[in-house]
């Protein structure tokens, strides 16, 4: 699986999984036969949140501590500003009834923390440095 910490100057991007395993987290998804972690991560973050990102690189990668999935983080940014201006600019966007997510919003570093207590400490510490700047 590889997931999406997209930053910005809004926070960080997170969203609410409809099945509440685990309740928050980042756009993530399967990744596809021949498809490499960063790919996996720009496609699931436009489909589950409509936005287009780049990825920047790899953050880590560990097995989620409650689902036991192994989870490659793919750092990203907005493919460019004007995404920024979309309608995930406000938060509580809510998802496709098709999508994983029914609900996706900007966070900052302490409120993705404070959603998702059990985040890996590379990405807790690849936010640090991102959204500090």
């Amino acid at each position: 699986m590889a997931a999406a910490i997209v930053t910005s100057h809004l926070g960080v991007l997170v969203g609410r999984r409809r099945d509440g395993n685990p309740p928050w987290t980042f756009p993530a998804g399967k990744i596809e036969p021949g498809e490499s972690p960063e790919d996996a991560a720009v496609r699931e973050a436009l489909e589950e949140t409509g936005l287009r990102v780049r990825a920047a690189e790899l953050i880590g990668t560990r097995f989620h501590p409650r689902t036991g999935v192994r989870i490659v983080y793919v750092a990203a940014v907005l493919a460019s500003q004007a995404e920024g201006k979309t309608r995930l600019a406000v938060d509580g966007f809510r998802g496709r009834d098709d999508c994983e997510l029914n609900e996706v919003r900007w966070a900052s570093l302490k409120e993705a923390g404070e959603l998702m207590g059990d985040m890996a400490a590379a990405v807790r510490e690849h936010l640090r440095r991102a959204l500090s700047s």
